[in-house]
């Protein structure tokens, strides 16, 4: 008589994984493939165990991972040779020296699936050091018991299914929904060791990790397809951690996230541009002034205004290496986006006389244009006071940038109107409330 299938959680040694094996060898089984009618087991053992932690246990028949057989009965390869090269390879690096390959090879194993399974098994008893023996062995409950596709269409049915890093992402998305379950599975396929390492009690160092893999991937097809949804957000989710390092490539990558269709499309989506844009406001107070114009521009352009503020602030105050075209950028930034408790501040480039673009030709004679210039027109519209008004002929505030640099300048010839300027700008600064610059310069 049949004895019913035992559970696979439960071959954990390798004295038990070689009974196992021996059992199913005498009694006709071969992985995948069911018993006869006479012999097929009718006790629930029979079922892989999908018990999730903290939840009763429960079973369900792993038809995903039935597989076909050949005419001799072994279970049917379908890989290449080229497939069965690349498999030996991942599984030869989870002994890796370093890390993070160990962590991509068990997550490109994972993604391949179920082929790597028979390898993956015969390497258990040759693993050279306990901790590759382990790392398989999980693997392998990972592609007997997971049954990623499973659970992912019951995730997506909003049951209460749990994958690793869903609650601490959830978190970051706001109310569970459709949209946040389908942006989650969106990063779960393409970055599978993303969600376990925004786990809390995980290190800022396996997420450094998850986000390298991001970038190369990005990185990888950047000139081929642009970012995707699960790009934009796997590259911004991981520096909630202060103590992730980011790296001048994600800022770079997350400037082409901005400027983007697909920037355009997150924009346009009610549910995930305000998340988007909490992440993106969190991501620029991090970046580098290697990249703080385009940093500035875009976030002027993304409407991301406290952002803009306090990097621009801090930027003004204490950036020494701060050239023209950044402070010009800032002081937009300011323009647009300031309160009277940032005049102290700007005024700080009032005596600012590099040059900051080309000299213009206009009726009125050749236009130049001084950082000081600029700090004067950023103080009159955080002021409320008309452009043309402290003498900036004809120029209007720019509803995106706060004022449009070129138009600001006076003519060479007549330096007196700049100087009539200041002074209307001097008695604006001292109707301001008393306030020391946020920070000092």
């Amino acid at each position: 008589m049949p004895k019913s299938r035992p559970s696979m959680r439960a071959c954990t040694r390798p004295t038990v994984i070689v009974l196992f094996y021996a059992c199913i060898t005498l009694n006709g089984y071969v992985l995948g493939q069911e018993p006869s009618e006479n012999s097929k087991p009718t006790s629930s053992t029979t079922q892989l165990s999908t018990k999730e932690p903290g939840k009763s246990e429960k079973t369900t028949q792993p038809a995903n991972l039935i597989a076909p057989l050949e005419s001799n009965g072994s279970p049917l390869r379908d890989v290449t040779p080229e497939q069965q090269m690349q498999i030996a390879s991942l599984i030869d690096n989870l002994s890796a020296p370093k890390f993070s390959q160990r962590e991509s090879a068990a997550s490109e194993l994972l993604n391949i699936g179920v082929s790597a399974l028979p390898d993956l098994r015969n390497q258990v008893e040759l693993a050279d050091d306990e901790e590759s023996r382990v790392r398989i062995q999980e693997l392998i409950e990972q592609l007997m018991d997971g049954q990623i596709e499973v659970k992912i269409q019951d995730f997506m049915a909003m049951k209460d299914v749990q994958f690793e890093g869903w609650q601490e992402i959830l978190n970051i998305l706001g109310n569970d929904t459709i949209a946040t379950r389908s942006l989650f599975v969106e990063i779960l396929r393409k970055y599978p060791s993303l969600p376990p390492a925004m786990r809390r009690e995980l290190k800022a160092r396996d997420r450094n990790i998850a986000l390298e893999n991001v970038i190369a991937a990005v990185q990888q097809t950047q000139f081929k397809q642009m970012p995707t949804t699960a790009d934009a957000f796997a590259l911004l989710i991981p520096l909630l951690d202060p103590n992730v390092e980011m790296p001048v490539a994600c800022e770079t990558l997350v400037v082409r996230v901005m400027q983007s269709a697909t920037g355009t499309k997150i924009r346009k989506d009610k549910r995930l541009s305000p998340i988007f844009k909490y992440l993106l406001g969190q991501w620029m107070a991090r970046t580098s002034l290697a990249n703080r114009e385009d940093v500035l521009f875009y976030g002027m352009d993304w409407e991301l205004g406290s952002a803009c503020r306090l990097l621009s602030e801090e930027t003004i105050a204490n950036e020494k290496a701060a050239g023209v075209g950044i402070l010009a950028v800032s002081l937009q930034a300011l323009a647009k986006f300031g309160t009277r408790s940032d005049v102290p501040t700007i005024s700080q480039l009032l005596d600012d006389q590099r040059p900051v673009s080309r000299a213009r030709v206009t009726p009125q004679g050749t236009i130049n244009n001084q950082v000081g210039d600029l700090a004067m027109a950023a103080i009159a519209c955080i002021s409320g006071v008309d452009l043309d008004d402290v003498g900036f002929t004809g120029v209007k505030r720019d509803p995106r940038f706060g004022f449009l640099i070129e138009e600001i300048g006076f003519p060479n010839n007549q330096p007196e109107k700049r100087a009539t300027a200041r002074k209307l700008v001097n008695a604006i600064v001292d109707s301001t409330p008393v306030a020391a610059p946020r920070f000092g310069r």
